[in-house]
């Protein structure tokens, strides 16, 4: 949408369609633009709507979301905007609800390349993003597991309680990433910043047959780990995140001081089995320290949280839902959050230069490589530790 000199008058046009959504007997409104972020698949508009009705003034504080403009970033992502925001409208529209731990959605219009969400912005409700962009202190790791057992509970509870209306939805999700049909050098850029661990691992004279086993396995592990890692498995899929990592979570202090968290952005909502979400957030958000000496506790947090959820709506199955049986998802599938977390970590830290704007310039080969570098031996030691605690855990026995 060129909105550059026609801003205002299109801004307008959105307010006015917010307003008549939220309320039928405005009389007067009014609105200001207090800034735009861009993020590399959108630019959020922050807004303050004033309004009057007969019996009272109101105001809103939204952020208005529309699809990113720049052509080169479009070269990467092009293929996924329009179903990003066919997403997030889809779960704002047909699954959350006004009475659950989401924002509010005021507005959403879905058009090609032009689609419109307009959402409470939480920060009135004391809900800020999270100071650390890795590594938080533990009770952000367990107030973000707390969360996401609800959220995963939830599509249990849909599962078993409107399972045709649940199916409809799934069938209704578009796949953002992790197509299985992509060229080369987009599988490579997933291959190529693995195998630095297996490189690191061979340096420093570890066991042959396991680097042996490991480069096979991620030498292809695109195919081998992430699309098949994210094939719905029966009975633990439920609707997951898709891209849950900090910069995805706010946090606020509740009066009891206990830190709560909210879910914000599903533009990759998939229906896949919880180990996509787990695996990458304490893959790529906790240090190895706090994983290894927290894990279990970390797990029983989540599903201590899942459990109720599951009781409250009297959908708990011990057999279908138990611990162990989440524990063995996460067995199967965590090597999907190493895997992410070999190219991810390093921008993360600020040790890699790939961003968007490169892979369309230079491609995802170079972007690989480059990543594959970034950070030197002390990156390296940081995947390899994490590898090797995941083999620790059995969470390789599969590949081995």
């Amino acid at each position: 949408m060129s909105y550059d000199t026609n801003f205002h008058q299109w801004l307008k046009g959105i307010i006015s369609k917010i307003t008549e959504n939220f309320r039928s007997d405005v009389e007067e409104e009014r609105y200001e633009h207090s800034k735009t972020v861009t993020t590399y698949s959108s630019l959020l508009y922050y807004v303050f709507v004033k309004f009057r009705t007969k019996e009272k003034s109101e105001r809103l504080s939204l952020i208005i979301k529309i699809s990113v403009e720049e052509e080169n970033i479009r070269q990467i992502v092009y293929i996924y905007i329009d179903s990003k925001f066919h997403n997030e409208i889809l779960f704002y529209c047909t699954y959350a609800r006004s009475e659950e731990n989401f924002a509010r959605c005021f507005y959403a219009d879905e058009q090609s390349f032009d689609s419109v969400i307009a959402l409470e912005n939480i920060n009135d409700r004391g809900y800020y993003p999270c100071s650390w962009a890795y590594d938080p202190p533990l009770e952000y790791i367990l107030a973000t597991m707390r969360e996401i057992g609800r959220f995963h509970a939830k599509g249990y509870v849909m599962k078993e309680q409107q399972r045709e209306k649940f199916f409809d939805i799934v069938k209704q999700l578009h796949k953002t990433k992790y197509r299985r049909n992509v060229g080369k050098e987009r599988k490579d850029f997933f291959s190529i910043p693995a195998m630095r661990v297996m490189d690191y691992l061979r340096s420093h004279n570890h066991d042959a047959v396991f680097c042996d086993k490991m480069t096979a396995l991620f030498l292809d592990a695109y195919d081998k780990v992430i699309v098949k890692m994210v094939k719905p498995v029966e009975p633990l899929s439920t609707l997951c995140h898709g891209d849950f990592t900090l910069n995805n979570i706010l946090f606020k202090k509740g009066d009891d001081e206990q830190l709560r968290a909210m879910l914000i952005d599903f533009a990759d909502l998939r229906y896949s089995t919880p180990v996509v979400d787990l695996s990458t957030f304490l893959c790529v958000s906790c240090s190895n320290e706090l994983r290894k000496n927290k894990f279990f506790e970390i797990m029983q947090v989540y599903h201590d949280e899942l459990k109720k959820y599951l009781s409250d709506a009297d959908v708990w199955n011990v057999e279908k839902y138990s611990f162990d049986a989440f524990l063995d998802d996460y067995r199967k599938g965590a090597v999907f959050g190493f895997v992410i977390a070999s190219f991810f970590l390093p921008m993360l830290l600020g040790y890699s230069k790939v961003n968007l704007e490169m892979m369309a310039t230079a491609g995802f080969l170079e972007a690989a490589k480059e990543s594959k570098q970034s950070g030197g031996d002390k990156m390296s030691k940081i995947l390899a530790d994490m590898l090797l605690h995941l083999r620790d855990l059995g969470c390789l026995e599969n590949f081995l």
